[in-house]
């Protein structure tokens, strides 16, 4: 039996009520959010975005990696 979760089905309540009011008309919703979006922007209340995380590479090159397979070592 699955747990009940109250912020899960507030959600959907939520997102019911959202798609209700705009007919579910994705192109509607959409607008609507980047409209909210310009009025923020405006206000100085500027949504955060933050740069993309990098990874470090914890492998080989692939060069390195052939040469090695074509010599014959073994990976460690």
């Amino acid at each position: 039996m699955k747990r009940r979760d109250a912020i899960i089905e507030d959600l959907h309540k939520l997102r019911e009520r959202i798609g209700r009011a705009h007919d579910f008309d994705v192109d509607r919703i959409a607008a609507t959010i980047r409209q909210h979006e310009r009025e923020a922007a405006s206000q100085s209340q500027a949504l955060v975005e933050a740069p993309p995380k990098r990874r470090k590479r914890s492998v080989q090159p692939r060069s390195r990696r052939a040469a090695q397979h074509r010599d014959g070592a073994v990976d460690a």
